[in-house]
């Protein structure tokens, strides 16, 4: 019961930390598109490629953070059957 409450644990911290991550991707982006993140240069392959990095980290934040979610609930789920197995053999 401890390991799966470890694991719970960094499921939700990972979550968190994807997050985070999500929220300055899109700060960056924004600051992107204002040209504020380039020194106010007017290039649109500086932008495409920011554009490109910004997307490849959103997937890769949201994926991590789609995992992390599954990997709670299922540990929830484990953590529930464990209970009421013990409940049940404290019964029986």
């Amino acid at each position: 019961m401890l390991v799966s409450s470890i694991a719970k644990f960094e499921a939700i911290s990972a979550m968190h930390n994807a997050t985070n991550n999500i929220v300055n991707i899109h700060a960056t982006t924004s600051d992107g598109v204002s040209n504020r993140a380039f020194g106010g240069e007017h290039s649109l392959e500086i932008l495409h490629e920011m554009d490109k990095k910004n997307s490849l980290d959103l997937l890769s934040n949201s994926l991590t953070y789609q995992l992390a979610y599954f990997q709670n609930k299922m540990l929830q789920k484990q953590q529930a059957n464990e209970l009421k197995s013990n409940r049940l053999n404290l019964l029986g």
